[in-house]
């Protein structure tokens, strides 16, 4: 494939660059919320991007929803795309590199999905090791600071896939009637997956209030939020804005399309808030 140095596992610009940081242990980060319309897609893709413009890190962006709305918030056309996630995951001789691409934003890459992974979990649903089978293909993945997960909104083999992958998850949660069942049931499938697969690093390290809107039911779930997840619950509190849906339907960043706007700002403090939540 152009571009990657499949000997080494590693794009051809970090080798390019000359430098792979191996000075701290790369950190594998999900975005997870079983419901869907929580804001997954956009935090993961501008906090994927902003560690890697702001603060120069190698990040790998992997998308796992079959509508693979990661890849088409930066620019790629991904329903033609091949191969993808899905043909990692199913061919046993096929690296995950076969399936990176590098985005428009330097230091960003992008593990592309469609449509396709939707056959993923009947193809492999008698395989032995099929809930392990994403973070197998990236252990053989190098050079990047950063793996961040977009997940669907659904807890099946592919979000257990990412749980086994990842060991930090951030939970965006949309600050209506249901969330706190939500939030609910994303603890109870993390320890879940915790107890049966012995993944005993996986931690919720942050939960995030989205979508935000000034009625007394949000303040109220976000009180109630706060008793729930002390010490967990984000600062950053992110509410809507029209210049972030305008950005992914240009196939761009927020830092590209408007870096002015009070959604880049919002954005870049809770980018800073899981920087820090290592």
């Amino acid at each position: 494939m152009q571009g990657f140095n499949h000997r080494y596992r590693v794009p051809q610009r970090l080798v390019k660059w000359g430098k792979v940081y191996q000075d701290d242990p790369m950190r594998s980060i999900a975005f997870i919320n079983e419901k869907g319309g929580t804001c997954k897609t956009t935090l993961s893709v501008n906090v994927a991007a902003w560690f890697a413009t702001q603060k120069k890190a190698r990040v790998l962006l992997v998308d796992m929803d079959p509508q693979g709305q990661a890849g088409k918030s930066l620019g790629f056309y991904v329903r033609d795309m091949s191969p993808t996630v899905y043909d990692v995951l199913t061919d046993a001789d096929l690296p995950a590199t076969a399936a990176i691409h590098e985005s428009k934003v330097p230091g960003l890459d992008v593990l592309i999905s469609n449509k396709s992974l939707g056959d993923f979990p009947l193809d492999v649903a008698s395989h032995r090791d099929r809930e392990r089978k994403l973070a197998d293909k990236l252990a053989d993945v190098s050079g990047y600071d950063f793996i961040v997960f977009d997940s669907p909104p659904s807890m099946g083999l592919p979000t257990i896939n990412i749980m086994l992958a990842a060991t930090e998850i951030v939970v965006p949660v949309n600050l209506t009637y249901f969330a706190l069942d939500g939030c609910a049931e994303i603890v109870e499938s993390v320890d879940r997956v915790r107890r049966e697969f012995g993944k005993t690093d996986l931690k919720i390290s942050l939960v995030v209030p989205t979508l935000y809107r000034p009625t007394r039911l949000a303040n109220e779930i976000h009180a109630k939020l706060k008793t729930h997840f002390p010490g967990r619950l984000a600062r950053t509190v992110i509410g809507y804005n029209v210049k972030i849906d305008e950005a992914q339907s240009h196939g761009k960043t927020i830092w590209d399309y408007a870096s002015w706007s009070r959604g880049a700002h919002m954005l870049e403090s809770l980018a800073k808030e899981i920087w820090r939540a290592k």
